[in-house]
């Protein structure tokens, strides 16, 4: 997982800000190279079910007086993911880390991490570039309990969403590791909507967690 945090410019955050869920953080922009796993399926998961990459925008914000992070739709996963159950709908590409590899076998001061990601059609969204500098001893508070706007397209009412409202999702029992910090800047393209270069702290991290089912605020 890659983690930029930043001074939204107000272009941005009247973009991605939930009018229901004031920010009270810094917004975040966040890529994950995730695999899915069901430890209790009765056979695995097909590659292009378990396996995806996705990029979500956000921002702080607070749930019952603690921290969390908010994605306001459509900037919950932002394009979504390269391989959900099979459907993709952006290109999203992300540096990786492997224990086999000489240079890249995990953070390092000074390594360079980057990610990108693409609309279908080819169109820039944003490009991530992060240089990491030291170990870190946490996360950055929230980032692990997500805040999102639920809401479907009605089909046979264009322009009528269905919209379920607000929901928290939190990461159960994390097991973080390889956690660095850096410094990084993000460059937003005309298929986010909103263009411009940001600049702020950043993290690298690896992430094991159990999701809970989601609670309706």
């Amino acid at each position: 997982m890659l983690v930029l945090s930043f001074e939204p410019p107000k272009g941005l955050e009247d973009l991605i800000v939930d009018p229901a869920c004031p920010r009270t953080g810094p917004a975040v922009l966040l890529f994950a190279d995730s695999i899915d796993l069901d430890l209790w399926a009765k056979k695995p998961l097909e590659p292009q079910e378990a396996l995806w990459t996705e990029v979500a925008v956000g921002y702080g914000c607070e749930v019952g007086g603690q921290p969390a992070t908010a994605f306001h739709y459509p900037y919950l996963m932002l394009s979504g993911a390269k391989s959900d159950r099979g459907i993709a709908v952006a290109d999203v590409e992300m540096t990786r880390f492997h224990a086999a590899c000489p240079y890249y076998e995990g953070g390092a001061p000074g390594r360079g991490c980057a990610a990108t990601a693409r609309t279908i059609g080819g169109r820039p969204i944003v490009d991530l570039d992060i240089t990491l500098e030291q170990p870190a001893a946490k996360t950055p508070e929230g980032l692990l309990r997500w805040v999102n706007r639920v809401r479907y397209g009605d089909v046979t009412a264009p322009g009528h969403d269905i919209d379920r409202g607000l929901w928290l999702v939190t990461a159960i029992d994390p097991r973080v590791a390889d956690l660095w910090t850096g410094v990084g800047s993000a460059t937003f393209a005309e298929g986010m909507g909103w263009s411009g270069t940001v600049r702020g702290d950043a993290w690298s991290l690896g992430v094991v967690y159990d999701l809970a089912v989601g609670q309706r605020l």
